[in-house]
């Protein structure tokens, strides 16, 4: 079931953030894989880009909202405003 998450007001890119995706997948081993997307505006090209956040595999749905929450969290650090 995918999990949608609103995007901070930070891009993690030199690109417009336009959303996050987030995806939680129960695999056949009892783990959980954790895949989180960003789609930026490439305003020159008028085309949307895919940039992957995260990928990982965890044993529980409480491991998998923490990568969520460690990488959320990372997008709104002072180094990643600063890139922006």
């Amino acid at each position: 079931m995918p999990l949608e998450i609103a995007a901070p007001a930070t891009a993690p890119a030199s690109l417009p953030l336009q959303y996050i995706t987030a995806q939680i997948m129960p695999l056949i081993d009892g783990q959980f894989s954790v895949v989180m997307q960003a789609t930026l505006l490439d305003e020159q090209e008028l085309e949307f880009v895919g940039q992957d956040l995260a990928t990982a595999q965890v044993d529980n749905i409480d491991e998998a909202l923490a990568v969520i929450r460690a990488n959320l969290t990372s997008l709104n650090s002072p180094s990643s405003q600063a890139a922006a």
